[in-house]
């Protein structure tokens, strides 16, 4: 195996693992915060994306409590995963 290979799936294991610890902590998300504005349980109306401010990515993991989180923070594993993917497919590119 080359060494851009090797790169690649490295840059893919980091990726997906920050992409999963950002999963696993939802909603409160590392780097971010939330409001607790002390809804029943159940009473939410779902996750939905408010926007982006100040860049950070604004969202709501109930329908009534607002969370942040730095878009850099969420930006970073998508690149990681997309240029590890790039640098594992190039030589397969390249040989055809």
């Amino acid at each position: 195996m080359n060494r851009i290979v090797l790169l690649g799936i490295g840059l893919l294991v980091v990726g997906v693992s920050i992409a999963f610890v950002l999963l696993i902590s939802f909603p409160g998300m590392m780097f971010g915060g939330c409001t607790d504005v002390g809804v029943p349980e159940g009473e939410g109306q779902g996750v939905d994306i408010i926007g982006v401010e100040d860049g950070n990515l604004l969202y709501t993991p109930d329908g009534a409590n607002e969370c942040s989180i730095t878009l850099l923070v969420v930006l970073t594993p998508v690149g990681l995963i997309a240029v590890g993917t790039g640098l594992v497919l190039s030589p397969k590119v390249t040989e055809n």
